[in-house]
């Protein structure tokens, strides 16, 4: 079972533990002075200071930072033949680790054509295994990210399993997109800066997206908000970050998912070659 065939939820899962490691920092090497790569490489510009500035101050910000508790609202915009949501709501917990970073995402409440209802969708990534349990299918799906370990960086564009452009540092971005400081329009989060992400052309982001979202809040330092535009047919991934708490620090609990005896339970190890499965928007 592919990525894509798992569903828009899945993504909202990618959407939210990317944007957690753009907070939090999660890749920590060093070169052998002793100096970490953004350092002692040659910064790259986006052409306005106020958006590199931006952009170092998320990469800042990651430094301190070991954990992370937020509630997530996400949205699936479909825009034709009109316009209309799906709205899922939970709570995320990311905590920084060693060999990899791991997450957890749990969506309690399903909206849907104006009724609410209860549901049980969890996205669990304990830094080896990625678990996909749906309480509604009574079914669990276990994908293996990474080998006994083995250190990887899910998030890093072009090479990670979750090649979303969250979790970078200002040089990737800056490769990848041209980055532009909008103004805030009614409804967007206040006290936010709002940077629009074009892809560059001829890259794999530009083939999936056609444009990318980030509301960073000026005080938090944090995003707040992320928006994804697909290219195939224009439909929208809405995220929004509320109650942050980055003195969170899960415990390794919050990463051992309960498999219920009476449900369907799907393995998929990693192969002699393949890293994981491929991201993108169902």
């Amino acid at each position: 079972m592919t990525i894509a065939a798992a569903g828009t939820i899945f993504v909202a899962a990618h959407l939210a533990i990317g944007a957690c490691a753009l907070a939090c920092g999660d890749d920590q090497r060093t070169s052998p002075t002793g100096q970490s790569p953004s350092t002692v490489a040659q910064p790259v510009s986006s052409g306005d200071v106020k958006v590199d500035a931006i952009l170092d101050r998320l990469e800042v910000k990651g430094e301190a930072i070991k954990g992370l508790k937020a509630d997530l609202v996400y949205q699936y915009v479909t825009v034709e033949p009109f316009e209309s949501a799906q709205t899922k709501k939970g709570v995320l917990r990311f905590a920084r680790g060693e060999p990899n970073a791991k997450f957890y995402v749990h969506f309690d409440q399903l909206i849907a054509d104006g009724v609410a209802r209860a549901t049980g969708e969890y996205f669990v990534f304990d830094g080896r295994w990625l678990v996909e349990r749906n309480d509604r299918s009574r079914s669990i799906i276990r994908r293996q990210i990474a080998r006994e370990g083995e250190h990887i960086d899910p998030f890093k564009i072009g090479e990670g399993p979750f090649p979303l452009p969250f979790g970078q540092r200002r040089n990737d971005i800056l490769r990848e997109f041209d980055v532009r400081l909008e103004k805030l329009d009614v409804g967007d989060p206040p006290g936010s800066d709002h940077l629009k992400c074009v892809p560059r052309p001829n890259t794999e982001l530009a083939a999936r997206y056609s444009r990318v979202e980030i509301f960073v809040d000026r005080r938090l330092e944090l995003p707040v908000r992320i928006v994804t535009e697909r290219v195939r047919d224009g439909n929208r991934i809405e995220v929004d970050f509320k109650k942050i708490d980055v003195n969170e620090a899960p415990a390794g609990s919050w990463f051992d998912i309960e498999e219920p005896e009476d449900f369907v339970v799907t393995v998929e190890p990693l192969t002699a070659t393949a890293r994981g499965p491929e991201g993108g928007a169902p």
